[in-house]
């Protein structure tokens, strides 16, 4: 029973909401069964897992007490009907977040009951909400083609003249059905670029040509993903990335945070194409501009955290375009953002890349020396290469030729790191004793 999909969902639903499941079981109006109600509190009352024995059948069977005995049989009718009623309550307590759902209801409702000051009252309330609405996303688009073919549907459909709903439903469906088109085609053709990967996507240069023109050349959401599309099929084309980074820029209030990050992601991608591809320098900083406008705009961080890796790519860009100062302070300002089992360690690896690129081996190699590389192989590995850098930096032989031999038998026994970065290493330690 631990494992049904009634009681893994219980254990999925935060607290309070199982508090208001409760409160819903106990109306009439939902569920008129008693039992239902006294047979949650069981279950709730025994959901933690240090009472896991209480919810096997055995014991239900034998501590559950109800309007009637209860039987395997019975346990099985209440708990499929008690999942129905925890999917019924989900699916209101979702409605109830849409305001803007139940106000196309009313709609529907009162023109359906001929209430002609009730249905513009709601009509209006929708609009509103529209209207002040803080994005101009494929979200928006959205409810904009609902009201629009609501009110069409709710025309007289018999009028022989011009008809303003109509003209409005069908250009509500242009602009929905172009965002979201380009929307999906960059997904599409991003993951193609990265996995090699194949997806149709018909009448692509249709809605290219489309989307340029009046009047969609003065909406800066399908102009964003116009141009995204159109820089991830010409990674060659900087002009056409540096106007996408403009008006993305310009325009990010129009979007949330999650399509934020992943359109500055595919900006970092194409620096990061032109770094490894071409070498470009006007890259590398464009790289590093755009990390620090997420940084400022808190774009960066996951669930409140910085993850490592982005922390000392950070850090290591910076170093590189001679951000010295920056990146002193980058590091002490955000080392409290890192997640807290990697912090400690981040932090002292990142002051050694920093103090090296100074001119100060003594101190980066002081600050190697409290690093724990034992649970992460990819830090491990770092430290490793600047250590020896630093010993060879500082004439240290023996220790560096000690060092070698160590790191090469590390290479050849550990089994976690990729061949890529292994074999980058082999040629790095060769390449060195040479």
């Amino acid at each position: 029973m631990n494992q049904s999909k009634l009681i893994v969902l219980l254990r999925t639903i935060p607290g309070g909401k199982l508090n208001r499941f409760r409160e819903f079981l106990a109306s009439p109006y939902f569920n008129k069964n008693e039992d239902q109600v006294r047979f949650f509190r069981y279950l709730q009352k025994n959901l933690p897992q240090d009472k896991e024995d209480e919810l096997k059948k055995e014991r239900v069977l034998e501590k559950l007490k109800l309007s009637k005995p209860v039987d395997e049989k019975r346990l099985a009718y209440l708990m499929n009907v008690q999942l129905g009623l925890l999917e019924k309550f989900l699916s209101i307590e979702r409605f109830l977040a849409n305001e803007f759902g139940q106000q196309l209801i009313n709609m529907q409702e009162y023109h359906d009951l001929q209430l002609p000051k009730h249905y513009k009252s709601a009509a209006t309330k929708a609009q509103k909400m529209i209207r002040h609405s803080p994005h101009r996303n494929a979200a928006f688009f959205h409810r904009d083609l609902l009201f629009k073919s609501l009110q069409y549907e709710h025309s007289d459909l018999n009028l022989r003249t011009y008809d303003e709903s109509l003209q409005a439903n069908a250009d509500a469906l242009d602009a929905y059905f172009l965002l979201e088109k380009l929307r999906l085609a960059c997904t599409m053709t991003n993951l193609k670029n990265i996995l090699n990967i194949e997806y149709r996507m018909p009448f692509m240069e249709q809605v290219m040509e489309w989307s340029a023109g009046d009047p969609f050349s003065a909406m800066p959401t399908i102009q964003i993903y116009r141009r995204t599309l159109r820089m991830l099929r010409n990674p060659d084309d900087q002009e056409g990335f540096t106007t996408l980074k403009n008006l993305l820029i310009k325009n990010k209030a129009l979007l949330n945070e999650p399509e934020l990050k992943q359109l500055f992601t595919l900006l970092l991608n194409h620096c990061t194409y032109r770094i490894n591809r071409l070498n470009d320098k006007q890259s590398l900083s464009e790289y590093f501009d755009i990390n620090k406008l997420l940084l400022e705009n808190g774009l960066i961080f996951e669930q409140g955290f910085l993850q490592p890796w982005r922390f000392a790519n950070l850090v290591h860009i910076g170093l590189r375009l001679g951000q010295t100062e920056w990146v002193h302070r980058f590091i002490h300002q955000y080392k409290d953002k890192l997640p807290a089992a990697y912090a400690e360690n981040m932090l002292r690896y990142n002051l050694a890349l920093y103090h090296y690129h100074l001119g100060q081996p003594a101190e980066a190699q002081q600050e190697l020396l409290r690093v724990d590389t034992a649970e992460d192989v990819l830090l491990n590995i770092s430290s490793r290469s600047l250590l020896i850098k630093i010993y060879y930096k500082t004439e240290q032989w023996e220790l560096l030729h000690s060092f070698l031999e160590a790191t090469r038998i590390f290479l050849h026994r550990n089994t976690l790191l990729d061949r890529q970065r292994q074999s980058q290493m082999q040629k790095f330690i060769a390449f060195t004793m040479k």
